[in-house]
């Protein structure tokens, strides 16, 4: 019972600091992000969660009022089955708007932001547990001091990430995804001493958030099952089964609603940057586009590997990333060895889980840096599998400095190496912390989408003029989905586009919106910067034009279309006059 209270006092305290440093650090950013004002509280990714969340905690449907163009080739009619976004999300959302009950969409949106803030703050709190347990384990004899400090400091480091901060001010799948991995990876550490099942459950609920569970998953299993004491091919088997369970489902969902259960939209950037195809050019004509089939597919992914691997390599060794990810790999290494020391001890089974956990977050941050060059080639994709890595590498590293010989180190230079090792982890994320509070700033003066107050002015003006309920095409697709409760397709790639989508979808208005004419999309350009002049083109079934500025100085053009003309057999996707960047 005093053992309890003992660890039960120090664990509370360090609960406490951390919600409080991360609920600081989160009002910061947001206050750099100026959130709710000149930065939507509804970015694009987080307005097509919410819009799609509105339907299933309104109408108890998964489907969603917004569509890209691409998704009209199959689904032409709204509302839209859920192409892009994940079950997990979308059912807390859906679960806080019923609990809400109706509401303004303004005061609605803030709802958005309470799980991924409550994940935030979480995984600093899951990571600095798991430190303070390793700790007990491995270094018995370590005073409680040191083990509280040493958690906080892996708490704080957390906490200090600017992406991690980044994603917790809006309505993002990142953070309970990195939670998720996160409570698999202590789990593991600790030598699987969950059940295979229990653990693939972890996986598979982690797995609702963000479709690189697939190819994590694999890993993450054979981990737990390389640690597992025998019959290390069933223990594999029912991790998968237990996440299958939980995924099966969405799956089942995807498979009816597209015919193939792994479908995903997101997997169309595999192609940009390939044979001239860009993200827009890809998504944003209403038909499946022609991707390269077998091998040359193969050597056309490996060119784009090649070409973005250095820079994502680069990225993740600046600062003291690399000293953490080598750190983590001595630990695999060491762990490793100490599990065939050790197999028919006690001790083997700590050592195995060590060595699994190790190994598993290197292969997840290797698989995640090659998934990414191929796909999107930022840093940002990285976030779960790096934060988790550079925890585990601070922590092993700060074990290695610890465990060293009396002869080599005296206490006193090895008290002196942890503590500079502390001040550099915390230095490295306040000055991190910094870079991207200063690149939010920045980056909420420059945006390309108008302020909150702004689209709620555009949608008002929307609702005066359409019919309840009639579908238009704009640029701020799932924004104005969500203030107008209308249908709503994004912007088609060119003008020319338009047509082809409405022979989908039946819209008579476009309303194009960019801070001027040089910010608007390549096909826009000309129209945005002389609308008047698209009125009378003869390519373009523009009937009239109307132009507006917001408030905060952005140009919106809205296009009356006129009669749809007979298909021409000649024309590209958008008809006669599309032309494709």
């Amino acid at each position: 019972m005093v053992s309890a209270t003992r660890t039960f006092a120090p664990h509370t305290l360090l609960i406490a600091l951390l919600a409080v440093a991360g609920t600081w650090l989160w009002l910061e950013h947001a206050r750099a992000w100026d959130l709710g004002r000149s930065s939507p509280v509804l970015g694009y990714d987080a307005a097509q969660y919410a819009v799609a969340a509105r339907e299933l905690a309104e109408h108890g449907r998964l489907t969603t009022p917004f569509a890209l163009p691409v998704e009209l080739a199959r689904h032409p009619a709204p509302p839209w089955p859920l192409s892009l976004v994940q079950p997990g999300l979308l059912l807390v959302e859906s679960g806080l708007f019923r609990l809400a009950g109706t509401s303004s969409p303004e005061r609605m949106s803030w709802l958005v932001l309470v799980l991924p803030f409550l994940c935030y703050v979480g995984t600093g709190i899951t990571l600095a547990l798991a430190c303070a347990r390793l700790i007990a384990d491995h270094a018995p004899e370590a005073p409680a001091l040191e083990r509280f400090a040493a958690a906080s400091v892996i708490g704080l480091a957390f906490l200090l990430d600017p992406e991690a901060q980044h994603y917790a001010t809006g309505g993002f799948t990142e953070l309970p995804f990195t939670l998720g991995l996160a409570v698999a990876v202590a789990l593991l550490a600790r030598g699987g001493r969950s059940q295979p099942a229990g653990f693939g459950v972890v996986l598979g609920v982690a797995g609702l958030f963000r479709g690189t569970i697939l190819w994590l998953a694999p890993i993450l299993a054979a981990a737990y099952a390389a640690s597992a004491p025998e019959r290390r091919v069933r223990a594999f088997a029912r991790v998968l089964m237990g996440g299958g369970l939980v995924l099966a489902p969405w799956w089942l969902y995807k498979w009816r609603a597209f015919g193939n259960p792994a479908w995903d939209l997101s997997g169309l950037s595999l192609w940009d940057g390939v044979g001239g195809s860009t993200w827009f050019s890809l998504n944003h004509l209403p038909q499946l586009p022609s991707v390269p089939k077998g091998m040359e597919a193969v050597g056309a992914l490996v060119q784009k590997a090649l070409h973005n691997l250095p820079t994502l390599l680069l990225l993740l060794s600046t600062g003291p990333r690399a000293v953490w990810f080598g750190s983590l790999a001595v630990a695999a290494v060491m762990a490793t060895r100490a599990t065939r020391a050790t197999r028919a001890t006690g001790r083997g089974r700590e050592a195995a889980g060590l060595a699994a956990a190790a190994w598993a977050l290197l292969a997840m941050l290797a698989v995640s840096t090659f998934v990414a060059s191929i796909t999107v080639p930022l840093l940002r994709y990285l976030m779960p599998a790096r934060v988790l890595a550079e925890a585990a590498g601070l922590v092993v590293l700060g074990g290695l400095v610890r465990r060293q010989p009396a002869g080599s180190a005296p206490p006193v230079v090895r008290g002196a190496l942890s503590v500079a090792l502390a001040l550099l982890a915390l230095g490295w994320g306040v000055a991190q912390t910094l870079g991207g509070l200063g690149e939010a700033a920045r980056t909420a003066r420059e945006r390309g989408t108008p302020s909150a107050s702004a689209i709620a002015a555009i949608a008002a003006e929307i609702d005066r003029r359409l019919p309840p309920g009639e579908p238009l095409m704009s640029n701020l697709g799932p924004s104005l989905a969500w203030a107008t409760r209308r249908p709503v397709v994004h912007l088609a790639l060119t003008p020319g586009d338009v047509d082809a989508c409405r022979r989908l979808v039946d819209f008579h208005h476009v309303v194009a919106v960019f801070r001027d004419p040089a910010h608007a999309w390549p096909g826009w350009t000309q129209a945005v910067r002389q609308p008047e002049e698209a009125a009378h083109d003869p390519r373009w079934s523009i009937a009239s034009v109307r132009t507006s500025a917001t408030d905060d100085g952005f140009r919106v053009v809205w296009f009356e279309l006129g009669t749809l003309p007979a298909p021409s057999a000649t024309g590209a996707a958008g008809g006669p006059g599309s032309v494709h960047p």
